[in-house]
């Protein structure tokens, strides 16, 4: 008998054997949903993970896990939409897939900027056809174009978007602004490298006219810029990949998709990623087949 309360007592004792890693989409619920954009919340059983893959109609982005949630806006298209958020930690690897259908008015262009790093500080930038530009300082243009932040926070785990309802044709441009690495210092100040090398050019007309003791001051000064310029020619932070994928007509037999990957490492970089060309033709098949 005491033997047996001593087990017992061990066996109350032991910490508890830890759970199978899981992965459970609580929000939306399956069937009929509003939108066009959703919010989706998830759970996550283990509180060390910190990112996971967040995959909507098969585009595929990191989006952060905090306190064992998720929580993202995501687009939703015309019919069946398909959404699987996956986490890992160490071997293990868990998902939750989920279905659901939205019946809404079709959004006709979709743009999703996505970048894996933490605390890197983007923006999305889409030049309609008409010259108007949907960015972070005008989020909605006259031609229905809207900016949205997916993310709870907006730095880091990047995940921006654009939508427009209905398109026209043209070109319309798609550009990132990379703003920096957050709460880092960049080594460049605020200079650009044409700056510097106009001071650059100044000081060196001051030192070819400059004689004796007059010179050092001066000589200090153009080592001094010349260094900045080799920073400024050095990535100012980690190279970050942004991803950037353009859906035409999402979820109908006409959609189309381009997609543009580029490395973004200097504060304050405007890149252009690329242009997609919609044709009055595409147009006209695609809601003509929709009728």
């Amino acid at each position: 008998m005491q033997r047996l309360v001593v087990v017992i007592a061990w066996l109350v004792s032991m910490p508890a054997l830890a759970q199978p890693l899981s992965v459970e989409i609580e929000a939306p619920s399956a069937g009929i949903v509003h939108g066009p954009i959703v919010q989706l919340s998830a759970r996550v059983s283990d509180p060390r993970v910190t990112r996971a893959t967040l995959v909507v109609n098969g585009a595929s982005y990191h989006v952060p896990v905090e306190q064992g949630r998720v929580e993202q806006g995501i687009v939703a298209v015309p019919g069946n939409n398909r959404v699987a958020v996956l986490a890992g930690h160490g071997t293990e690897l868990a998902r939750d897939t989920l279905t659901f259908h939205y019946d809404g008015p079709p959004m006709e262009l979709v743009v999703l900027l996505t970048w894996p790093s933490e605390g890197e500080v983007i923006d999305l930038w889409v030049r309609e056809p008409s010259g108007e530009t949907c960015k972070w300082d005008h989020r909605q243009t006259e031609s229905g174009g809207s900016l949205l932040d997916f993310s709870a926070s907006a730095i880091g785990f990047g995940s921006q978007g654009y939508t427009l309802p209905e398109v026209r044709a043209g070109r319309y441009r798609l550009k990132v602004h990379y703003w920096g690495a957050w709460g880092e210092d960049d080594a460049r100040s605020a200079y650009t490298y044409e700056q510097l090398l106009s001071e650059l050019d100044q000081v060196e007309l001051r030192l070819r006219a400059a004689i004796g003791a007059a010179r050092a001051p001066i000589e200090e000064e153009a080592r001094v810029l010349r260094e900045r310029l080799d920073v400024w020619a050095r990535p100012a932070a980690v190279q970050t990949l942004v991803h950037a994928e353009a859906i035409l007509f999402p979820g109908t037999p006409h959609e189309r998709r381009w997609r543009f990957d580029r490395v973004v490492q200097r504060t304050g970089q405007l890149l252009t990623l690329g242009e997609i060309e919609i044709t009055a033709p595409m147009i006209r098949d695609a809601r003509g087949g929709a009728r």
